[in-house]
């Protein structure tokens, strides 16, 4: 076999580096001639005037040229109103004649439809009564609705006037005359037309007024006053009157009234029943009633037969608890006689339309009237007193507008004609009333009359109180707690 030949150097290193060095020859000529083209462009004269003439057509390409330009354009708007503000000197005042024109118009205007709005009333309230108690005041007023007859009535006047309703009234008071209004009861509704006020002090002067509203959406928007020319104007805050009462005084601690006065033609002295209420501290309203005779201390009497009057006596609260009481007023009973007096009657006399019969008013008549009366004369510390019981002031018949008290009104009709028109109108039912009261308070006295001497007639008496009179003011309200705690007392001693 022949030798291997033997390898030659120069192809092993050609082997391995060829590659690599060929690609290093190639930079290094393309390096080459890279040097030699920057060298000979900076040599090369052409190049620069080359750059000149681009300088130039730039140069030129920014400087405006006159034939390549749009044409100059002219304002127009000037040129047409420039002349017209131009002043023409050598003009003379009295040829600028346009001066003097004068542009009238001539015509009539449309008159313009105006439909008047009409106006919405509510019934007034009226003022009542203020009464007077040992502890508290009672105010009264009046309110009624129009009737249908009286609705109709306003529809068919030649200004028509629509109605509408009072809604509450706002009560207010007024102390001592200080000229403050405070509220002592708002939104009343109307069908309440009385308050009682307890929160009162001893001989205080106190003024009450009423003032009536209506939430009616009609009457807030046309119950305002009439604007002659657009008709009803609104009434925002519903409003419809304020009636203002007299001023009066509380009483005392005390209050006496005088009931059943007589005096027989052969008696030496007259007689009253005399009721005593006071305010007692802490406990309120208690009473007190009994018979008494001329020269009486007011507040004394025996307690049991045989015994010292005393002022001292036991009566029940309006809780029903029974307490001993001071009744003593410093007051003494002077004299009771009967007298008889003329006195005037004030009465009310109602006014109908002749067409539909609705009440519209009432004429206030004053009569002279024969009245049998008793003059009940007493002193306390304040001075010597006068009284008249039965009072003539009760025979007074004004209605509920004027001062009338509800259950003395007498309403008639055109027609009626009274038996005998002299005599006072009374309503049985309440002469009943009363009178079942005074004897109630009587038997009651005589009950305790004899609690002492006949023990069994007393107890006989209370029985028949609250058998017969338990309907009665005086015992449901006044007596019933003590009247119970006699005949249980009664009973535990059999």
């Amino acid at each position: 076999m022949a030798d291997p030949k033997k390898s030659n150097a120069l192809n092993d290193f050609l082997m391995k580096f060829g590659e690599k060095l060929a690609l290093g020859v190639a930079v290094l000529l393309l390096l080459g001639y890279a040097i030699y083209a920057f060298g000979m462009s900076s040599e090369d004269p052409s190049l620069g005037q080359v750059k000149k003439g681009i300088d130039a057509i730039e140069k030129e390409g920014k400087n405006p040229h006159k034939d390549m330009m749009a044409p100059d354009t002219q304002n127009w708007q000037a040129g047409a109103v420039g002349p017209w503000n131009t002043v023409v000197t050598t003009a003379r005042p009295p040829d600028d004649w346009g001066g003097f024109i004068i542009t009238k118009a001539e015509g009539k205007g449309v008159a313009k439809a105006i439909i008047k709005k009409i106006p919405v009333v509510v019934p007034p309230v009226a003022f009542g009564s203020i009464e007077v108690a040992i502890d508290s005041i009672t105010v009264t007023w009046s309110y009624k609705d129009f009737t249908p007859q009286e609705v109709l009535k306003m529809g068919r006047e030649k200004e028509k006037i629509d109605a509408a309703k009072a809604s509450h009234f706002v009560l207010e008071r007024e102390v001592n005359g200080n000229g403050k209004w405070e509220v002592i009861a708002e939104k009343l509704d109307v069908k309440v037309q009385s308050y009682i006020d307890t929160k009162i002090e001893p001989k205080t002067k106190y003024a009450y007024k009423v003032t009536a509203y209506s939430t009616d959406k009609n009457y807030l928007e046309r119950g305002g006053k009439v604007d002659p020319v657009d008709g009803a104007t609104s009434n925002a805050n519903g409003k419809i009157n304020v009636v203002t009462g007299p001023q009066v005084s509380t009483l005392g601690i005390w209050k006496l009234t005088f009931t059943n006065p007589s005096k027989p033609a052969d008696a030496a002295k007259g007689m009253v029943y005399v009721k005593i209420e006071k305010f007692e501290k802490g406990y309120g309203k208690v009473e007190k009633a009994h018979i008494h005779y001329d020269g009486d201390q007011i507040g004394f009497w025996e307690e049991s037969a045989g015994a010292e009057p005393v002022s001292k006596h036991r009566v029940a609260t309006t809780k029903g608890k029974t307490i001993e009481v001071d009744f003593n007023i410093g007051a003494t009973l002077i004299s009771v006689n009967p007298v008889k007096l003329v006195v005037d009657v004030k009465r009310c006399k109602p006014i109908f339309d002749k067409s539909t019969g609705v009440k519209t008013g009432c004429d206030q008549i004053i009569e002279k009237r024969n009245y049998d009366t008793s003059l009940i004369v007493y002193k306390d510390d304040e001075g010597q007193k006068k009284i008249y019981s039965p009072n003539p002031g009760d025979l007074n018949q004004l209605c509920e507008e004027h001062g009338g008290k509800k259950t003395s009104i007498v309403t008639t009709v055109p027609g009626d004609k009274p038996a005998n028109p002299d005599e006072p109108k009374v309503d049985p039912k309440e002469v009943a009333r009363m009178k079942k009261e005074a004897d109630a308070e009587k038997l009651f006295d005589d009950a305790e009359k004899a609690l002492e001497k006949n023990k069994s007639l007393a107890a006989s008496y209370y029985q028949k109180l609250l058998a017969e009179y338990k309907d009665t003011d005086f015992v449901s309200k006044n007596k019933k707690a003590i009247i119970e705690e006699r005949l249980a007392g009664l009973k535990s001693k059999k």
